[in-house]
């Protein structure tokens, strides 16, 4: 009787392989993509920054560009996660205050920080394209804001200010700040294009120390 091929019996048969799984995208190539759609968005509005315009400045096809993100509205909210973190951090490297007095000084060179990078000007358009042109996207903004940024600047205020009523002075003298100074940034980096802050954004800068050190110093207790 001639003998069966191997591969017919059963206890023989080559067991079928489980299903390949993608492996995660290597950090630096992740950051690469974000900050290319950062840019393209900044530039052409979210409705004008298509996927496949995105592969073809990235040098990818559409379909490995789907490897990372699986729509439009998916690469928006990795955007907003990314962008808000990098913006969290800066400032990182800026001596933390050591008292109520010295928040004024560090408020400020953390938002001269943030506005030194090129992404965070790109980031800056890419919320206005958002909030002007994707009405669907805009709860995400807000989230962010309410979620994010706000609990992070009470907690440094916390850890400085002892009373309520403290608090919420130091809290707003720097939201004064940085939306003072943050908008002659924003002007010279997001709207003009400077590569870098004029020089009187920057005497502006060293201006503002005194009068922002006279408001803490005569915060209530």
């Amino acid at each position: 009787m001639p003998k069966q091929p191997a591969t017919s019996q059963p206890h023989l048969r080559r067991k079928s392989r489980p299903p390949r799984h993608r492996a995660p995208a290597a950090p630096a190539r992740h950051e690469e993509v974000l900050e290319t759609a950062l840019e393209l968005i900044a530039e052409h509005g979210v409705v004008g920054a298509s996927l496949r315009r995105l592969a073809k400045r990235l040098g990818m096809s559409q379909p490995s560009l789907y490897h990372y993100f699986p729509s439009k509205d998916a690469l928006v909210g990795a955007i907003l996660d990314y962008s808000t973190t990098k913006m969290m951090r800066s400032g990182e490297h800026v001596a933390p205050p050591r008292n109520v007095e010295d928040v004024g000084r560090f408020v400020r060179d953390a938002v001269l920080d943030l506005y030194a990078t090129e992404s965070h000007p790109r980031f800056v358009r890419f919320l206005f394209s958002v909030a002007i042109s994707s009405k669907k996207h805009r709860p995400l903004v807000e989230k962010i804001f309410a979620e994010r940024l706000k609990p992070a600047l009470d907690v440094m205020v916390e850890k400085v200010a002892k009373t309520p009523v403290e608090r919420d002075y130091v809290a707003g003298v720097l939201r004064m700040v940085v939306y003072s100074l943050g908008f002659m940034l924003l002007e010279d980096r997001a709207l003009l294009g400077r590569t870098q802050p004029s020089e009187a954004t920057l005497r502006y800068a060293e201006w503002l120390l005194a009068p922002m050190n006279q408001l803490l110093a005569s915060r209530p207790r």
